[in-house]
């Protein structure tokens, strides 16, 4: 399918798609802030690898309820494999949570969150964790 480009005095308009935003719009989104997710920038992700290395913990089904240039607050699954008795042959256990995403700091040029607090409610073997992103 071939895409036009056309402008117009609200903004842009993308022709054979039907969609037209804003370039106000377009802005505010590029200054967005963002979170780290393994080295890959994005706001807003689905999920967040927290064990780069390994991928043996991750933040997955995120949704989104406040975000902002100082917090962002969603909820999702905690994923976590107990490594038991290896890696390769542990148990991956999954928790509802609630996020919240802190500390935003310029990496970069890029604005992102820095830090993610992690909650388990109702849950009685896990406590609140906190990563460190990047």
């Amino acid at each position: 399918m071939h895409r036009l480009l056309a402008t117009t005095s609200s903004g842009v308009l993308l022709l054979g798609l039907g969609v037209a935003m804003p370039a106000v719009a377009q802005a505010a989104t590029g200054g967005k802030v963002k979170v780290s997710n393994c080295g890959e920038v994005s706001a807003k992700p689905t999920g967040i690898i927290l064990a780069c290395a390994d991928a043996n913990t991750a933040l997955e089904t995120l949704k989104w309820t406040t975000w902002n240039a100082n917090t962002a607050k969603g909820t999702g699954v905690y994923s976590y494999n107990d490594c038991e008795p290896t890696c390769v042959a542990g148990l991956f256990h999954r928790y509802q949570v609630k996020v919240t995403l802190a500390n935003p700091k310029t990496v970069k040029g890029t604005k992102v969150f820095t830090k993610a607090q992690v909650t388990f409610p109702g849950v009685t073997d896990q406590t609140t964790k906190t990563f460190n992103l990047g």
